[in-house]
């Protein structure tokens, strides 16, 4: 019995110790939320640090703080922190409620923060959490569905930014490691496609030339190669280089699904749609 109440004393001490930190996180979430300076987000994100190792062995609670963490430290610019932060915690406990969410913010850091121009260190990176391929598509395919399936609001119509960030940003990453997949291919060029649709032009190009530096793994290069001609033709206007990707296409690939759209669009290339009208009267 003696031994037993300095355990209980410490551990009451420990409790308490926590509720004292959740506390004062929570008056800083508040305060932040009100009024977000920089004062208070170094104040955030120390009470975060300190809290999570209080929770090591809480699964669900140290996924989640994590995340915020993250978070915050992304808003301080601490990229290399946050790429940390989430790392450690989908390592740690990747069963926690907020993993999957670890692991979209985690690859919109590497792709677009981290290496925006060194796609490979984005991969190579993400390897070090599942370095055999099907584990990649078994753990990222469900994650990229459910965005799928999310991101559009159906009753506002509006799109949630963040969601597709991370879609397009995990569609990169499971593409890069997962090679001749016809599910991972599609959710590439819907990525693609999203880019697009949100005027990330230079996103859309990135994926289309990626597909096609590596058309040995990639069925879909023929596509991939009519849509970049498409991209600078419709949404660039740059004429001279869609030209040079549509006459690339049909050197190419003469036969394909595409070859008579693409030459319609080589016939109509920088005409108006007043211009394309009048040559089919004539």
């Amino acid at each position: 019995m003696k031994k037993i109440i300095p355990f209980l004393i410490l551990t009451f001490i420990l409790s308490c110790s926590n509720v004292d930190i959740s506390s004062k996180i929570a008056e800083l979430e508040a305060a932040h939320a009100e009024t977000p300076t920089s004062e208070i987000k170094e104040k955030l994100l120390a009470s975060y640090t300190t809290y999570l190792n209080e929770l090591k062995d809480d699964a669900n609670s140290y996924s989640q703080y994590s995340h915020k963490k993250a978070m915050i430290e992304i808003d301080l610019n601490q990229y290399e922190n946050a790429n940390l932060t989430l790392t450690s915690a989908i390592q740690f406990h990747p069963t926690g409620t907020s993993t999957n969410k670890n692991i979209g913010l985690l690859s919109s850091i590497l792709v677009n923060q981290l290496y925006s121009s060194d796609f490979e260190s984005a991969i190579n990176d993400f390897k070090t959490l599942y370095p055999d391929p099907t584990n990649v598509k078994s753990t990222l395919s469900p994650i990229i569905e459910s965005l799928g399936k999310t991101m559009l609001d159906e009753k506002t119509g509006s799109w949630n930014r963040i969601e597709m960030r991370d879609f397009i940003s995990l569609s990169r990453i499971q593409a890069g490691i997962v090679k001749n997949d016809n599910d991972v291919q599609k959710s590439l060029l819907n990525a693609a496609n999203m880019s697009i649709a949100t005027k990330d032009y230079d996103q859309a190009l990135a994926i289309y030339d990626y597909v096609l530096s590596n058309s040995d793994a990639f069925s879909k290069a023929p596509t991939a190669l009519f849509l970049k001609g498409f991209t600078y033709d419709e949404h660039l206007k740059d004429f001279d280089k869609a030209k040079k990707y549509y006459t690339e296409f049909l050197e190419k690939y003469p036969k394909d699904g595409y070859t008579e759209s693409v030459k319609a669009s080589l016939k109509n290339l920088g005409k108006t749609a007043e211009e394309i009208i009048q040559s089919f009267e004539k």
